[in-house]
């Protein structure tokens, strides 16, 4: 972005407002990985769909949007199909599942805050910040320790980074053109994707469920 547009995508009205983006994004993905360290990854992943519903309400009480019963339907039809899948059990109830659930209400919160940013900002301002300071939050945590990375994962990660980039450009631009509560029910296509790569890249056959 900044070797095509400059400093000038930097420019905002709402500088703070993308700063508490920036923050907020930041202690979710923290919540999400601790999730991930603390429980079965099932039962993570289950509560982490819980997103969108988090979504839908915070948008209705928020943005003052309106949820038909389709939207809700499709909120609902598709969390169901996440408990299916995941089959979380009693060992879902641990102080991972607390990270789980604070991580799907800051990510709900999220999405809105970027619908209504949306009103003034534009798409590259939106990313450019998203990626600066999310940056400058996740940098902190170097205090903890820095392991390097060997060759194999390095590349995992640069491509695990362009994928979010690209999906983010979607997402934002998803969010642009129409309310939270519309968009937020394709959140669950991800385990679709998920499962069909899984398949044709692994060899992983899905269970019935």
């Amino acid at each position: 972005l900044l070797p095509l547009h400059g400093r000038s995508v930097f420019a905002t009205k709402i500088p703070a407002a993308h700063w508490a983006r920036g923050l907020s994004q930041s202690i979710s993905q923290t919540f999400s990985v601790l999730a991930f360290s603390l429980m079965p990854l099932a039962s993570a992943i289950a509560i982490n769909f819980s997103a969108p519903l988090w979504t839908a309400l915070v948008a209705i009480v928020w943005l003052k949007e309106r949820a038909t019963a389709a939207r809700w339907a499709a909120l609902l039809v598709g969390f169901c199909g996440v408990l299916i899948v995941a089959n979380p059990g009693l060992d879902s109830f641990t102080l991972g599942a607390v990270f789980a659930l604070l991580n799907a209400i800051m990510l709900g919160t999220v999405t809105v805050a970027v619908r209504g940013m949306t009103r003034t900002e534009s798409v590259n301002a939106l990313l450019i910040w998203q990626l600066a300071t999310v940056l400058v939050f996740h940098s902190l945590l170097l205090v903890f320790g820095v392991k390097v990375p060997s060759l194999h994962d390095l590349s995992l990660f640069i491509l695990c980074g362009l994928a979010n980039l690209v999906g983010q450009v979607f997402w934002t631009k998803a969010l642009m053109l129409a309310p939270a509560t519309a968009v937020s029910p394709f959140f669950y296509f991800m385990l679709v994707w998920a499962a069909a790569i899984g398949f044709f890249v692994w060899g992983s056959v899905p269970t019935p469920a």
